[in-house]
């Protein structure tokens, strides 16, 4: 009887099934969960990286161009004639009044030293020691350039300390050379390391970290806790580990990511560091709207199926009292309840944060959107012209009615061009600071010359709300011949420079567009 009475239970089937539902369900569930974590910390990994480069890329490098980009200017002055000699030597009043005003354009930059190569210096501001500046030697010091290591680049020095302020420091070099190739001596800007690293603490990072600056061998040579400059950060078997142009290093000690850009002169990093606790908490709290909704689903599996234990209880015991009494008008009707279970397999969308194509002050597309468009064109084999337009005298507008002022020229600047371009189909790109870029494609070569033209003469006609202001822009034009990307923009800076050379408020072409 026992035998018969479990054949016509319908409770340990359902049961049976119930159970094999929640059980893969709650696989299922599980499965999903860990994947989803993996996807969402790779995501903020990604994030992370992209943080990075944008740090170094858009501030840091930034400020280590416009840095090299004076030098290099200030060195071609004394590089003529006897100019280093009379600043030194001849004239050191009128030396230390240059002094000062190339000083005053650079607010990265705590000193400057200028410096023959017998030893006889000028370093603005001017400092009186104690024994008469007799008892500095500036040949040596570490930014000093010999005869046998002179070179037409720039140099940073490592961590050294500074004979006047007796802290550490570091110092951009180059030496002066004299164009029948003669070592004038030695031009060296003094970083002021705080004041670089004190914009960092405007950043916002898109999870909590700490992203500073460090050399090498891991010491800070940015940080926007100016305390902890020069202390080593990272140990150098982690930096060992850098030795990609960005990526990142799990520090397995410590339980933390180092996500990192990598410059090559100066050798410094760009760092952010992010606790692996911190990537977890995000990824738990990401999750948990999922991790809830299971469980609600796994609460409904449950309230069903003990309904359907109910409800298949009723309807056998009603088929009982209508085979007992006979009565079929109320037998039950076993509805044969198709329920279709759809199991929507979703595509969970991946978020990630993409670059901006669009500069926000301007309005153009960027330097990232300039690269990814040209890189398609030279893979193409496509025929193209390259315009490179840099505002004149952007300093001296930022200097003498303030950077909003400078933001608005930009802007104007920028909407002419878009104004001029947009119609044709022509892309206007802002390169870097006060730079520009366009890409004239086959189509659009014959007429480039003709409409930078018409960009320049808007643009020096205009009228400008400060009184007094007048902007111009110079521009160089090269077209493409296979060359490397890097060889065409030096080539079109090259005829950007000449131009400017020329008295500025023109467009002088490189090769034949």
């Amino acid at each position: 009887m026992k035998h018969i009475s479990k054949n016509l239970s319908f409770t340990r089937p359902i049961v049976i099934s119930l159970g094999g539902i929640l059980l893969g369900f709650l696989l299922i569930a599980t499965l999903v969960t860990l994947n989803q974590r993996k996807d969402i910390i790779e995501d903020y990994h990604q994030i992370n990286r992209n943080f990075t480069h944008n740090l170094a890329v858009n501030y840091t490098a930034s400020i280590l161009q416009e840095n090299d980009y004076i030098l290099d200017r200030a060195v071609r002055y004394f590089a003529n004639n006897d100019a280093l000699n009379r600043t030194v030597n001849l004239d050191p009043k009128q030396g230390m009044e240059l002094m000062m005003q190339l000083l005053v354009l650079m607010p990265r930059v705590s000193s400057i030293s200028i410096v023959d190569t017998e030893g006889h210096y000028l370093r603005a501001p001017q400092l009186k020691l104690e024994g008469g500046n007799a008892a500095f030697d500036p040949t040596t010091r570490p930014w000093f350039v010999h005869q046998a290591s002179s070179s037409n680049y720039s140099h940073y020095t490592e961590a050294y300390t500074d004979f006047f302020t007796h802290q550490q420091a570091i110092t951009l070099y180059r030496p002066v050379v004299s164009s029948d190739g003669k070592l004038k001596g030695t031009l060296a800007f003094h970083l002021d390391l705080a004041s670089m690293g004190y914009t960092l603490r405007q950043m916002q990072s898109p999870v909590q970290g700490e992203y500073y600056v460090v050399n090498r061998e891991g010491y800070a040579v940015m940080h926007p806790d100016t305390g902890l400059l020069f202390k080593q950060l990272i140990p150098a078997r982690l930096m060992d580990k850098m030795n990609n142009g960005e990526g990142a290093v799990y520090d397995s000690n410590r339980h933390v990511w180092y996500y990192y850009y990598a410059f090559a002169n100066p050798d410094w990093f760009v760092v952010f560091k992010v606790s692996d606790d911190t990537l977890s908490a995000l990824a738990r709290h990401e999750s948990i709207i999922v991790t809830w909704g299971f469980s609600l689903a796994a609460i409904v599996i449950v309230l069903f199926g003990l309904y359907l234990r109910h409800a298949s209880r009723t309807v056998l015991m009603n088929i009982i009292n209508a085979i007992k009494t006979g009565e079929v008008k109320q037998a039950p009707r076993l509805e044969a309840m198709l329920s279709k279970a759809i199991i929507s397999n979703k595509e969970r969308e991946l978020t990630y944060v993409r670059q901006a194509t669009i500069d926000a002050l301007t309005g153009c597309k960027n330097r990232r959107a300039f690269d990814s468009d040209v890189a398609a064109l030279m893979s193409e084999n496509a025929a193209f012209s390259l315009a490179l337009i840099d505002v004149d005298n952007f300093k001296s507008i930022n200097d003498t009615w303030g950077h909003l002022s400078g933001d608005i020229v930009l802007r104007n600047v920028a909407r002419e061009g878009l104004n001029l371009f947009q119609p044709k189909g022509i892309s206007l790109y802002r390169y870097g600071g006060e730079e520009f870029a366009i890409v004239f494609e086959h189509q659009h070569q014959p007429e480039a010359l003709s409409l930078l033209e018409s960009w320049r003469e808007t643009i020096a006609q205009r009228t400008w709300r400060e009184d007094g202001m007048q902007v111009t822009f110079s521009a160089g034009l090269g077209e493409w011949n296979s060359e490397p990307l890097d060889q065409l923009v030096i080539t079109v800076d090259e005829a950007l420079y000449k131009a400017k050379q020329q008295g500025k408020n023109q467009i002088v072409c490189s090769g034949v567009v």
